[in-house]
């Protein structure tokens, strides 16, 4: 597979092409069937008269279209639908959550206490965006080691992983475990598992300034329980950047991929690691 810089439609905004190999097609049709931030994939089928230049089909399908005086016909493998994110957004989810008192109740959009950088929800595509950039086979065994209200874990869940989710707020158990993940009550730093444990990590850890030396140290606790070859990814805020690519760098972690993103005017950064093989 590679991306291409040019192919159909390519002259129409917001559109790039990936050449797949036809043997590569029904692996990479289960992917993009949920690829976040993309509003619909298509798959472009060269007709048998495609490989001659210029000769127009004798029969033109419906959905067909021409480029470079070359015919594809173009099926649509997955549309993103407005209603169905909104459906999914924190706001909307119903949250199983421990009170003072000791109750369990349902609560409708619970995303932590209101603050600028406390738990925040994340969106249904930003939580896909970081399950996609460490995507591994269905049933590997994933891990949410700051899991909040559980974004994360719902996409990775839908991607049939086997979820285990740690965060150190017990009143956040109930509501976890809910969702169908293995929750554990846990200090990301000290994680209850043998070393290698985990085929694929991801997370968003708090955002505040003085949370940072908790990341950083994190952050090794989580290149311990990663398999080796292994993706980590980690949606951290764009102050917390350099002192975990400091600390990656001195775990041996190779850097993946590290990219700003404004998150409506919040500034964070995607990082994504690979434990090398030894």
């Amino acid at each position: 597979m590679r991306i291409s810089e040019k192919g159909p439609l390519s002259e129409q905004g917001a559109a790039f092409w990936l050449l797949l190999a036809s043997e590569e097609l029904e692996a990479a049709r289960l992917r993009l069937s949920r690829p976040g931030y993309r509003a619909a994939v298509d798959w472009l089928e060269p007709l048998p008269e495609a490989t001659r230049r210029s000769k127009r089909p004798r029969i033109i399908p419906r959905d067909t279209l021409q480029w470079h005086h070359r015919w594809y016909r173009r099926h649509r493998l997955f549309e993103e639908h407005p209603e169905t994110l909104r459906e999914g957004a924190p706001d909307r989810r119903t949250f199983l959550l421990e009170t003072s008192s000791g109750n369990v109740r349902p609560v409708t959009g619970y995303r932590g206490d209101g603050g600028h950088l406390s738990r925040r929800g994340l969106p249904v595509l930003d939580a896909r965006l970081l399950v996609n950039l460490v995507a591994t086979e269905p049933g590997s065994l994933f891990l949410d080691p700051f899991a909040g209200v559980g974004g994360i874990v719902i996409e990775a869940l839908a991607d049939h992983y086997e979820v285990v989710s740690c965060d150190s707020d017990p009143i956040l158990q109930h509501g976890l475990s809910h969702f169908g993940t293995h929750h554990i009550v846990a200090d990301a730093r000290h994680l209850p598992f043998p070393d290698e444990t985990f085929d694929a990590i991801d997370t968003e850890p708090p955002y505040y300034e003085y949370a940072t030396l908790l990341v950083v140290e994190a952050l090794s606790e989580l290149y311990r329980v990663l398999k080796r070859g292994r993706r980590l990814a980690m949606l951290c805020a764009a102050l917390q950047r350099d002192a975990l690519l400091r600390q990656a760098i001195s775990l041996g972690l190779w850097t993946v991929l590290d990219e700003h993103i404004d998150r409506k005017g919040l500034d964070v950064v995607v990082l994504v690691w690979l434990k090398n093989l030894p």
